[in-house]
């Protein structure tokens, strides 16, 4: 059994708001047999959503997040042959609406709490599966290139990308790229796709009581913190991809100073808060995250966007450089002219109401002259002008 106090203890405190209090976190434990039109036996249904702080800048985006949380379904896959497992996973991850006229989509989207859809965007959903074997774990090809690879790296290719088809040449030097560092008998990969933990020969511990041997605790660590861990990175894409849809926007018209600096604000508490968390002592959750950090381009994201967001408030404090320029050159092109005018119409012996027309007309003609003289001036009154069109 885990609960919060429990995964806490385990990881990092600074997780706690993030996945596992009771306002960003739900949780179901299916009753009966629950089986989805791929096969999929489902035990529980877990949400996981953003916290108030995040959400509450995402809300505030033109831009329209495409998801705001994640969901979690624990299971089990359909009994076939060890051949077939990587195809029954296929079919079991692939909720596209126009695969098998979307009947596995919307057997995931009835699984979720009233008010709760299934992104329009998603296509596939991660997974993380736990393969173990009775006695030797079989090889799933011969042939060249796959004859290279042992047992488990073979079926390790084939769970993280839920396919039947032989792992390519390039494909051991992938896997030791996306290691993990797993106790003894257990090797797993993670990767953009998900995760594959892959039991390499019987049980360690076979003595224990069913639920209690060896494999029985991997399976009870993917279904909790290393599912987590593909959760938290999940979040951080949503909430990436939230950010880059909204600086486009921005970017599209003239930006304001306001609007740029909650951004900033707001990605500041993002990177501090979910980009910066990790799970502490398990180091395997947290290379987990990392490995789909990298395999989706997360970095680099979040860098791009931090530079754009640089970029958009040099922008902002440059043209409001420009209008205040503006501002001032037009003042001292009407000023300069009218306050000599009136000076002047001061100590005129009659002046009155005619003299004082005339002077006016005299200063407009002069400010008019110097505006088509001097290209700097005209270009001052053109400037204010456009940056006041831009904003509308």
């Amino acid at each position: 059994m885990s609960n919060t106090a429990r995964r806490v203890s385990y990881t990092n405190p600074q997780l706690l708001p993030l996945l596992w209090e009771p306002t960003v976190r739900w949780h179901w434990q299916r009753e009966g047999d629950v089986v989805s039109p791929a096969g999929f036996q489902l035990n529980a249904v877990e949400l996981i959503r953003l916290n108030a702080l995040t959400n509450a800048a995402l809300v505030d985006m033109e831009a329209p997040a495409g998801a705001n949380g994640v969901a979690l379904l624990h299971g089990t896959l359909p009994a076939v042959r060890p051949a077939d497992l990587p195809k029954a996973l296929q079919l079991c991850a692939n909720i596209d609406a126009y695969h098998q006229e979307g009947a596995q989509r919307r057997w995931v989207a009835e699984q979720l709490p009233y008010g709760c859809r299934v992104a329009e965007t998603e296509r596939e959903m991660l997974h993380g599966v736990l393969i173990t074997p009775r006695n030797e774990l079989p090889r799933l090809h011969d042939g060249a290139p796959a004859a290279d690879l042992g047992a488990a790296e073979q079926w390790l290719w084939n769970m993280l990308y839920a396919t039947e088809y032989p792992p390519p040449l390039e494909a051991g030097e992938e896997l030791r790229e996306l290691n993990l560092r797993l106790p003894t008998a257990v090797r797993g990969v993670a990767g953009a796709r998900g995760l594959s933990v892959v039991g390499t020969a019987a049980d360690p511990n076979p003595a224990q009581p069913r639920n209690y041997q060896y494999y029985d605790a991997s399976s009870f660590h993917l279904a909790t913190l290393q599912s987590d861990a593909l959760a938290l990175a999940r979040l951080q894409q949503i909430v990436l991809d939230a950010f880059g849809r909204e600086v486009v926007r921005i970017g599209e018209r003239e930006p304001r100073r306001r609007k740029v600096g909650q951004l900033e604000r707001d990605l500041l508490i993002f990177r501090r808060s979910y980009w910066a968390a990790d799970f502490g002592r398990q180091a395997v959750c947290t290379a987990i995250t990392r490995n789909y950090q990298r395999g989706t381009g997360l970095t680099d994201a979040l860098h791009s966007l931090a530079t754009d967001l640089g970029e958009l408030s040099r922008q902002v404090q440059a043209a409001e450089t420009e209008t205040t320029n503006a501002i001032l050159g037009l003042l001292a092109a009407v000023g300069v002219p009218l306050a000599t005018g009136l000076a002047i119409w001061q100590g005129l012996p009659q002046s009155g109401a005619a003299s004082l027309l005339r002077t006016l007309s005299v200063t407009c003609l002069i400010t008019v002259f110097l505006m088509g003289t001097f290209p700097g001036l005209r270009s001052l009154f053109i400037t204010l002008f456009r940056h006041r069109r831009r904003r509308r």
